[in-house]
């Protein structure tokens, strides 16, 4: 009897100790699953957390905003003798998110003609004719008025939010002779760079992704070491105001935001305490801006913060413009009939000019020109 029992006693306890063994191991499987799936879970939602968090409310808010007169002076000397001709091609300047032009006049007179861009450019363009005995001194001026302003990417709502009109859905997003995101080489230094869009990461948050690396990778440097062109400059990052741009501007396009460059002049202010404003300088300047749809065009000015400009005591210009900026046009890449070549690639332009014809090459040793800058009531 005593036998039975302590069999049957040591039959139990061995059928509990095995029972607890293969808790355990499921307890440790469990374990293991919920950790994996937990990881997983992780993975998954931590981009889509990070973007909602950085999908706060932002606006563009105008810190600046004047009436300007800018006018700008063309000279020019014809060789002696006579039957000279010149062409020019003059951009209007267009609309955009710091000018809205209200008067434009060309003392040279011609026609308005369109590209093939998307959108398209707005071109006066003419021929000069100088025979012998007409007057040797030709001067050219050109007149722009409007309201021009600067901007700042600020958090929270606008009090009084404006309109946000997009572009068509053809427009900014194309890879082009000098933003050409489509190239190989471009595609793959997306790649190299971790510059891929992740998923729901908003335009604004892409944008100031794309500005950092430039940041930490990039340097100003003119004349450019290499081509002024996404593919060519983005392999070193050593270029000036135009090969940043387009680098950014193919950046944002190769990752569907719209993107453009603005392509002209910085006229460098400072408020006087009476609310007038005077000019203490002027420079030939590109700036990008890339579309958000709900903010509108941000700008970027990657190349000041690499310059660490004067008199800013905040030098980050993501979002935020320098100073007053007036566009002769938006993005690049004009090809004109000249007299000395019937397809001529003008990257862009930010001063009028003249081409000649062979025989008249010499004019171009007489060129001065020059910028007035007027605030208006």
């Amino acid at each position: 009897m005593t036998d039975a029992f302590f069999f049957l006693r040591f039959a139990v306890e061995k059928k509990v100790q095995s029972s607890l063994r293969l808790m355990h191991a499921r307890s440790f499987f469990y374990l293991i699953l919920n950790g994996f799936i937990l990881g997983l879970a992780m993975g998954v939602l931590m981009p889509r957390l990070r973007a909602e968090t950085a999908a706060t409310p932002q606006h563009v808010e105008i810190t600046g905003s004047h009436r300007l007169r800018l006018t700008y002076d063309f000279n020019v000397v014809w060789p002696r003798g006579g039957d000279y001709s010149a062409t020019f091609h003059l951009p209007l300047p267009p609309e955009t998110g710091t000018q809205h032009i209200e008067h434009f006049s060309s003392t040279l007179k011609g026609r308005i003609e369109t590209d093939g861009a998307v959108p398209p450019h707005r071109v006066l363009t003419a021929t000069l004719h100088h025979r012998k005995g007409d007057e040797r001194e030709l001067h050219w001026r050109v007149e722009i008025t409007g309201l021009f302003t600067t901007r700042q990417l600020t958090g929270g709502s606008a009090a009084s939010p404006s309109p946000i009109v997009p572009p068509a859905p053809s427009e900014f997003l194309s890879s082009t002779e000098s933003i050409n995101w489509e190239s190989d080489a471009f595609q793959h230094w997306l790649d190299a760079s971790g510059l891929r869009r992740m998923p729901d990461e908003t335009p604004a948050r892409y944008g100031r992704r794309v500005f950092d690396y430039f940041k930490a990778h990039g340097d100003y440097s003119y004349p450019p070491s290499s081509p002024w062109n996404a593919a060519a400059v983005c392999r070193r990052l050593r270029t000036d105001c135009g090969g940043f741009s387009l680098v950014f501007a193919a950046a944002c396009r190769a990752n569907k935001i719209p993107a453009r460059l603005l392509v002209g002049q910085w006229f460098k202010t400072r408020e006087l305490p009476d609310g007038t404003l005077e000019q203490t300088g002027k420079q030939a300047h590109v700036i990008a801006e890339f579309f958000d749809p709900e903010i509108g065009w941000v700008p970027e000015d990657i190349s000041s913060t690499l310059l660490k400009i004067p008199g800013h005591t905040d030098t980050d210009f993501f979002g935020r413009d320098p100073g007053y900026f007036f566009a002769w046009h938006v993005d690049t890449d004009f090809h004109f009939a000249v007299p000395q070549k019937t397809d001529e690639h003008v990257q862009w332009i930010q001063n009028p000019s003249l081409w000649f014809s062979k025989n008249a090459e010499e004019a171009s040793d007489t060129i001065s020109h020059h910028w007035k800058f007027e605030p208006l009531p």
